[in-house]
């Protein structure tokens, strides 16, 4: 860490250019809100424009000089290369633009979190210099192949664990934690949690940048289709292999399993049963996120990779590549045109017509797999009978309406004598329904069963009387539906249960 490295990372650094930023605490305020507040990963264009202007609106009341563009203007600027504070792009099956967070504004989000966490006078000490032994002890021990040195230590964990049984055994009081070791470590473990969420956009954006390098050099013919494989190979194998990407691979197997999944969730349930916990909304609520979480943040790397191979399928496609470089010869030509006419463009309207009736996917796409929703078993078995429940239930019951489907037959079949048809309006007009919308509903079944006219392009509205004494009238809106003669009622094709 030398002045001139110091000097060229302040400034070429996003996430440095975003602290010294005028306005850093109200962008910063907002992304915190609409990303990590609610656990998003992604965000839609059209949810988050309408939230970054109803940000401004609150602004305006404590801060007016604060965020005054239009929002427009500030997602195009935090998405622009002089900043990379959010990155946007298209998802496949959308037709709006998708929002992220960069690794450069996670990384300020997680030292802001950190500062603030300090300046709030909680620093867990004890608990941080507990788990940097530990992990050093697994390190020396775990580095060594001697099975001597393996074997002692599982003999004294075993010692301890036998210790701990025989004290408990004799009826000696269990050696719980102290409050402030339980707040510790809880804290710990969410600041551990929030800088795994950046992790995850740095191994997502190496794969982005493989991507991007292999697309650009293939648009721009820079290497031949077995060069370009081989870079783009080796550098995924590359960044499978480095520290990095191995320990991604074996998180990725861990979060997949279902026997870790499960007990996950059974120790976050745990954790909201603790007293010492309980003030600690925010960490319990970032922990009860995190499953869905980090199987959300694990799906969108695969995503990424899958891209990746895509594009490597692609370009080992001979017919594609010739394709590829026709329409990149047809885009310079197009970049060639409208550089000449810069200086005088054409004052005529101009348009563009998109064909976009055939849509691409690939066979072997797949979403990432969730375990199935589990219900919670609820045992009944002491569960006592409300009689006076019951009761009212039943009087409830016998409340409903009844639906006469033979007396409206009959009516049809009166209103329709003359041979001619008549509208569900008409004949409600005649005999208005004493049920209400359970008579229309009748009426529509009926037309169904017995094969009416039923227009569903021209809809038609009824008014019917609601409530009690019919005080009140409800305007429905029901297809348009012509009663025809049929055959005398008792003869009709339909016999519908009474």
């Amino acid at each position: 860490m030398d002045t001139s490295t110091l000097l060229m990372h302040f400034d070429s650094s996003p996430a440095i250019r975003l602290l010294r930023a005028g306005n850093a605490p109200y962008v910063i305020a907002f992304l915190h809100i609409q990303f990590k507040q609610w656990g998003t990963i992604t965000i839609p264009h059209s949810e988050l424009l309408p939230a970054l202007g109803a940000f401004q609106e609150e602004l305006q009341l404590s801060w007016p000089d604060a965020l005054r563009d239009k929002a427009e203007i500030y997602l195009a600027d935090w998405c622009s290369r002089d900043k990379l504070w959010l990155h946007r792009f298209l998802e496949a099956g959308r037709d709006e633009p998708i929002y992220q967070l960069t690794p450069h504004c996670e990384e300020v989000i997680e030292f802001l979190n950190q500062s603030l966490h300090k300046d709030m006078g909680f620093v867990g000490t004890e608990s941080r210099l507990r788990l940097v032994i530990e992990t050093l002890q697994q390190l020396v021990i775990g580095a060594s192949s001697d099975p001597t040195v393996h074997l002692d230590e599982l003999r004294k964990q075993k010692a301890v664990i036998e210790e701990q049984i025989q004290k408990i055994e004799r009826g000696e009081e269990v050696p719980a934690f102290h409050p402030t070791r339980i707040r510790e470590q809880f804290n710990l473990a969410v600041t551990m949690l929030h800088e795994l969420e950046r992790d995850f956009r740095a191994v997502e954006e190496r794969f982005k940048e493989i991507t991007q390098d292999v697309q650009q050099k293939q648009i721009k013919g820079m290497d031949t289709r077995g060069g370009i494989l081989g870079a783009a190979m080796d550098a995924e194998d590359a960044l499978r292999t480095d520290d990095q990407g191995v320990s991604f691979y074996e998180f990725f197997r861990l979060i997949q399993s279902t026997e870790q999944q499960r007990q996950l969730r059974a120790i976050i349930q745990q954790l909201a049963q603790i007293r010492e916990l309980a003030e600690q909304k925010d960490g319990l609520q970032a922990v009860r996120r995190m499953m869905p979480l980090l199987l959300s943040e694990a799906a969108k790397v695969t995503q990424t990779e899958r891209r990746l191979s895509s594009t490597l399928r692609r370009l080992l496609d001979a017919k594609a590549h010739q394709e590829s470089m026709r329409v990149a010869e047809l885009l310079r030509e197009i970049r060639g045109l409208a550089a000449a006419m810069a200086t005088n463009p054409p004052r005529d309207e101009v348009a563009i017509e998109v064909d976009d009736a055939i849509t691409l996917q690939s066979p072997v796409s797949r979403q990432f797999w969730t375990e199935p929703t589990e219900f919670e078993a609820i045992d009944l078995t002491e569960q006592m009978n409300d009689v006076d429940q019951r009761d009212e239930m039943f009087r409830e019951f016998a409340k409903l309406h009844r639906i006469d489907f033979r007396a409206m037959r009959s009516q049809i079949h009166e209103a329709t004598l003359t041979g001619g048809g008549v509208t569900l309006g008409e004949l409600l007009d005649a005999a208005p329904p004493q049920s209400g919308v359970m008579d229309v509903l009748g009426y529509l079944q009926i037309a169904t069963d017995d094969g009416h006219i039923i227009d569903h392009d021209l809809p038609q509205e009824v008014v019917i009387p609601s409530g009690i004494d019919g005080s009140r009238t409800l305007i429905v809106t029901v297809p348009r539906i012509i009663f025809v003669a049929q055959r005398p009622v008792g003869q009709s094709a339909s016999n519908h249960p009474e």
